[in-house]
């Protein structure tokens, strides 16, 4: 096959891969985890994701006269938060659904969760729509965690093997880690006048 046509077969099968996960299909958690996945597309899944709060986060700045820091904003800063927060959330899932595992799932490793939940991160991409009014800014918000909860609650019972009651205990762990890095991260960024950028899109300033 040419190089091209393969790389276009490849998009096609991540595009498919992200529509799956955005849909919480099982399989598709469950073939990210296997030790074939590919960790550094993992990575590049979260980064694309975060853009989608990070282009709203980009159209506002632009409109409110400061297209510069919109770029860096938008396009640099907030994706490598969300990187951040992800993967600090993402250890801690590790670190507690694990233990809880049953035998023969104990000795799975870190990166196959890091690649589950990754993919998790997809329903991110609904994020450009808090570009929307300020009536519809909380819904869009609102709906697109729930949904991340949900993608979450998927990639870890599919990477782990949890029961329901072990799974909600990991899950609330790493969402507590989540964002308490996220606010960590932007309290941190207030004093250089970040802060209030970024929170809006992460639905912390609204």
């Amino acid at each position: 096959m040419k190089p091209e046509l393969e790389n276009a077969d490849q998009g096609r099968k991540l595009l498919s891969s992200l529509r799956d996960a955005a849909l919480l299909t099982p399989a598709v958690y469950r073939g990210v985890s296997s030790t074939g996945g590919n960790t550094g597309l993992a990575f590049l899944v979260v980064g694309v994701t975060a853009l989608g709060f990070g282009l709203a986060t980009l159209l506002g700045l632009v409109l409110a006269g400061s297209p510069a820091t919109g770029l860096f904003v938008g396009l640099v800063l907030e994706p490598l938060v969300s990187l951040v927060a992800w993967f600090g959330g993402t250890a801690v899932a590790w670190a507690v659904g694990s233990r809880m595992a049953t035998p023969d799932v104990r000795t799975r490793e870190f990166w196959p969760v890091v690649r589950a939940l990754a993919f998790a991160q997809t329903p991110n991409l609904v994020g450009v729509l808090v570009a929307l009014p300020t009536p519809y800014r909380g819904g869009v918000w609102l709906a697109a965690r729930l949904w991340l909860l949900l993608a979450s609650s998927t990639a870890i019972r599919e990477s782990l093997g949890l029961s329901k009651g072990r799974l909600l205990v990991t899950l609330t762990f790493s969402a507590a880690a989540y964002t308490l890095l996220l606010v960590g991260i932007i309290r941190l960024l207030a004093p250089v006048g970040m802060g209030n950028a970024t929170s809006g899109s992460f639905g912390l300033g609204f």
